[in-house]
This record gives structure tokens, C-alpha cells and sequence, in this order.
């Protein structure tokens, strides 16, 4: 059994940032996003059904390429980010709303007026909401400075924007499901030109507020810290993080409210997938659960938990690994629910995972690891 592809990329450490964060001061606020909001939490769902899926055809998105996430939405619909740069630069990602019940999909890649250089991170919420995170470089007369001659990776432009940048804004938006921006706040996270944040995620939505990863690159380390900021870009909490490798961390909120995160815990014997919970209002762990995966029948049990999505009833997450789907319980226990191999998939490595609530999964894969093609698969009950 192959151990997924990320694990090969890990970077040396994610010690978390230890810079202050200071307020911007300045705030957009725009009308409020029509139509109903739902909870973000489904206690009147059940379970997802154990076993028995099959692939089903996803015709109506064979026209988006380059798909690089997905995210859920409200009302079985979710939310999907194409991008070609690799980066999220903002003139080329486009976003698509996909609804799973009508196999209908429609753009709203937003007009955001950002900087010719600006890149983001979008995502959907399981109440409706589409936030996104923007980095702007500025630079001295405005002038762009385009491509390096040798940039063989996403994270080689970026460090040639920031090393011409004269300062770096960075944004928090809320758009609505047609695509226009309902608010627009700067985010109080600090510009350090020694070590600047140049990624900035959108991870999910905790306790009304959002997840952001914040990652700088310095030497070739990358450090990470975790913010929790509000939807005027307030940050209101930074999570402890008690993942000692830079990796596939899954940042998640379970269905109880809380917050998982996900990932390698090296320190240990025999590395194991550990699933830390967060509580609301708290920026440390309250409890922890160890997944092995080999309790599952896989070979191995340090393959990379790489994808999660939020779980059903008293399913609290559900996280895949490249060789399935399992469900992790409110009691700490864990069983598969999806077996790649029954559906003859094989895929080198997961990049996003979604449930919605009529029990539809999609998965966002890489068919091989010489191609790195993304496909999204439609997983169903049969």
C-alpha cells in the first residue's frame, strides 16, 4: 500500500509564527448576503451509509478544468475553485457553484479590484457563505514586476514578488452565490518584510468565525500559525498548533462544533495520524484521538490523512486517505465507509473531500503522479 505523495514534500518544520498582529483600521461593509442561511452544524442528519458506493457520472462539470478545490455549500450545492496559475492568482482562478440536485453549475468568479499581482484562497461554508483571502503586493511606482527567468515552482514567483514588494495588504472578503461582494475588511495580520506571510488559506468556518492558515517561507522552512478571525477580518483567537511537520494538515469543523486538525505525529514510536479537537473559544487542544490506519486493513499505517470533511448525526469527521473513506465517532471510535479499491480507483493522492447531506461524497484527486491531473470523482450510495 502506497503512502500519499504529500508526505514526500514535507518541508522541515511548522513551528507556529510568534509575530504580533496589529489592526489595519479599515473596513467595507456592503449589503448583507440574500437568501437563508442554514446552521453549519446538520443534527438532524444520519450517518453516512457504510459500504456499497459507486462512481456515478458528473457530466455537467466536464467543462471546468483545472480544478484545484472544492468546498461544501448550503442545499446540496458546493463550491469549486479552477485555477491554472497554481497559486490562486486572482486573474486566473474562476469560482463555480455546482448543485448536486438540479446537476446544474453557474460562475461567480467575483470582481474584487485587486492589485494585477494579487493571488486568494476561496471557500464555501455548509451555511451559504463564500469567504475569500487575498494577498496584494504593492510595489514602488506601481510597477509590476512580472516573471522571474528562473521560477520553477509557485512559492519561486511569490518570493520574487515579495523581494519587489514595498508592502503586502492582506484582505478578507465575503461574497455571495451570485458572486458579488457583500464586505471587504483588511485583515490584522502584520507585514514583516523579513519574513512575510506569502500564503494565506481559508480553512474552514469555527464558531461564526474563520480558519485562516498563514504560512511564510524563510530559508526554505515554512512556518505556519493558525488564525481564527472574525468576519471584519479581527483575528480573535490563534490555535495552538500541535502538528510538529509542515504536511497535509486537515483543518476541520466537526460536527459537534468543534475543531479538528489532522495530521503526522512524528514524535511518536511509529508515526500515527493524530485528530486534535478544539473547542470553541479555545486556542488549545482539548482532546486527541490516534487513528491507526492498519485498524482499517490498510497495509500501512502511516499513510497520510490528506482530505476531511465535516461528519452526519454521530459521525463527527470523515477524512480519506488514498486508499478510502473512514468515519471518525463522537466516541473516539472509527470505521471505513468508502473502499477506493471496491470502485477501482487508485488515486496517487487526495486533495479535497466533501459530504453533502443527501449523502453524496465527491472527491477531488490526482489520477497519477506523472500527470498530477486533478478529477473529481461523485461517490453514491448504489
Amino acid at each position: 500500500m502506497k503512502t500519499c505523495s504529500k508526505i514526500i514534500s514535507f518541508l522541515a518544520s511548522a513551528a507556529v509564527l510568534t509575530g504580533s498582529a496589529v489592526s489595519c483600521g479599515k473596513t467595507e461593509e456592503k449589503a448583507a448576503p440574500s437568501g437563508d442561511i442554514h446552521s453549519a452544524y446538520a443534527p438532524d442528519l444520519t450517518e453516512l451509509p457504510r459500504g456499497g458506493y459507486e462512481v456515478t457520472d458528473i457530466g455537467f462539470l466536464s467543462d471546468i478544468e483545472n480544478i484545484k478545490d472544492i468546498s461544501p455549500l448550503n442545499d446540496n450545492r458546493f463550491l469549486i475553485i479552477s485555477d491554472t496559475s497554481e497559486y490562486g492568482d486572482a486573474a486566473s482562478q474562476r469560482l463555480y457553484i455546482a448543485d448536486d440536485t438540479s446537476s446544474t453549475v453557474k460562475e461567480i468568479t467575483p470582481e474584487l479590484d485587486l492589485g494585477a499581482t494579487s493571488y486568494y484562497s476561496a471557500m464555501g461554508t455548509k451555511d451559504g457563505r463564500i469567504f475569500i483571502a487575498a494577498v496584494e503586493p504593492e510595489y514602488s511606482w506601481g510597477k509590476d514586476p512580472g516573471h522571474d527567468v528562473e521560477e520553477n515552482l509557485p512559492q519561486d514567483h511569490l518570493d520574487f514578488l515579495f523581494s519587489h514588494a514595498k508592502d503586502v495588504e492582506y484582505k478578507l472578503f465575503e461574497v455571495d452565490q451570485n458572486g458579488k461582494a457583500v464586505s471587504e475588511n483588511e485583515l490584522d495580520i502584520r507585514y514583516d518584510p523579513d519574513e512575510p506571510i506569502t500564503w494565506l488559506k481559508c480553512d474552514d468556518y469555527f464558531n461564526d468565525n474563520i480558519v485562516l492558515s498563514a504560512t511564510n517561507v524563510d530559508d526554505g522552512e515554512r512556518n505556519t500559525a493558525y488564525y481564527v478571525v472574525d468576519k471584519k477580518g479581527k483575528t480573535v483567537g490563534q490555535l495552538e498548533n500541535h502538528i510538529p511537520y509542515y504536511g497535509p494538515t486537515v483543518k476541520r469543523t466537526a460536527s459537534d462544533g468543534r475543531m479538528c486538525f489532522v495530521g503526522i505525529d512524528y514524535d511518536s514510536e511509529e508515526p500515527r495520524n493524530i485528530i486534535y479537537l478544539y473547542d470553541k473559544n479555545s486556542t488549545s487542544s482539548s482532546e486527541t484521538i490516534s487513528v491507526r490506519l492498519d485498524d482499517l486493513g490498510h497495509e500501512n499505517s502511516s499513510s497520510v490523512l490528506c482530505a476531511g470533511a465535516m461528519g452526519h448525526g454521530s459521525d463527527l469527521l470523515y477524512c480519506s486517505s488514498c486508499v478510502g473513506v473512514f468515519a471518525v465517532g463522537k466516541d473516539g471510535k472509527y470505521e471505513n465507509v468508502i473502499d477506493y479499491a471496491d470502485l477501482s480507483l487508485d488515486p496517487t493522492d487526495i486533495f479535497s473531500l466533501i459530504v453533502l447531506d443527501n449523502d453524496t461524497v465527491y472527491v477531488l484527486a490526482e489520477e497519477n503522479f506523472e500527470t498530477q491531473k486533478p478529477v473529481l470523482y461523485r461517490l453514491k450510495k448504489a
